[in-house]
């Protein structure tokens, strides 16, 4: 019986962003291909007389006196399997807050796989619309794969396998709104054709982040780094990542990638910055 497990909780990336219409419930249908960094936060869950949730690392301060949406998880878990979950869990809170790799949803996903790993526990009625509640990110977190996601999120199709390019991440360490960044879109027209997922991890070089205009008119930075980042030798495409504020540059030459990484922490100095690799499936980390 295992009571203990320590799981990588990945930083997610959106490769591009497209946001379709607004629905009736006031969320926002989305088009997204959506991949994983070997970069994270990382997650510790043991068994216990009582839920217990502690933080650590160089983001933790940003939680203090915040409910985290491991709590809710928990929650939710307990009402849909009727039981209760005992367990002490250490969140190691390596990713910036509110920066659009989606920290807070794969940190509710990993724990959720922690919880089904140490309890045996089989996906039931329920499950999906679970995730789903949790946040729109949180169903492609929890099933770690490179994917084409559409909906709000509830549909996944899982893509034929992506490069995995280097990246590099920048954040000005600033929070943005998802929810105010939402509400500027302005919608395009959308084409009744249906995307193939093939197509698009073939071609999302040339697609974009609909969110990335209102995000830089909101916070200048974002436009001073993504202007920096086009600039590094190599660059196959540079981006804001969801609703930002985190940037990424992406290179096939390692070499390339740390040259930007030397060029970009000599211009924006008070900025998080961190080189990784994109991988198309997170199980083997």
């Amino acid at each position: 019986m295992i009571s203990k497990v320590t799981k990588f909780s990945p930083a997610k990336v959106n490769l591009y962003l497209e946001v379709k219409n607004k629905r009736k419930d006031g969320y926002h249908n989305i088009e997204s291909l959506m991949t994983f960094c070997d970069f994270g936060d990382e997650i510790s869950v043991n068994k216990a007389n009582k839920f217990d949730l502690k933080v650590k690392g160089p983001f933790s301060k940003f939680l203090i006196n915040k409910e985290n949406l491991i709590e809710k998880s928990v929650r939710k878990m307990e009402e849909l399997y009727e039981r209760d979950f005992k367990v002490q869990v250490i969140l190691k809170k390596n990713l910036p807050i509110a920066s659009g790799m989606a920290g807070g949803s794969s940190n509710a996903a990993t724990f959720i796989l922690c919880l089904k790993e140490i309890f045996g526990l089989k996906l039931i009625k329920g499950f999906n619309n679970l995730l789903l509640s949790l946040g729109a990110d949180v169903p492609f977190c929890f099933f770690r794969k490179t994917a084409l996601v559409s909906g709000v999120g509830e549909n996944l199709t899982f893509t034929r396998k992506l490069k995995e390019y280097y990246i590099l991440l920048v954040n000005p360490q600033i929070e943005v709104s998802t929810k105010e960044i939402f509400c500027k879109i302005v919608f395009k027209k959308v084409s009744k054709n249906k995307t193939h997922s093939n197509k698009i991890t073939n071609s999302f070089i040339k697609k974009s982040n609909d969110l990335e205009p209102f995000a830089i008119k909101k916070h200048k930075i974002i436009g001073e780094i993504l202007s920096h980042l086009s600039n590094c030798k190599g660059v196959v495409i540079n981006r804001m990542t969801g609703s930002g504020a985190t940037c990424f540059a992406l290179f096939e030459n390692v070499d390339d990638l740390v040259r930007a990484e030397v060029f970009i922490k000599k211009t924006f100095k008070s900025c998080w910055i961190k080189k990784a690799k994109l991988v198309n499936s997170v199980k083997y980390i």
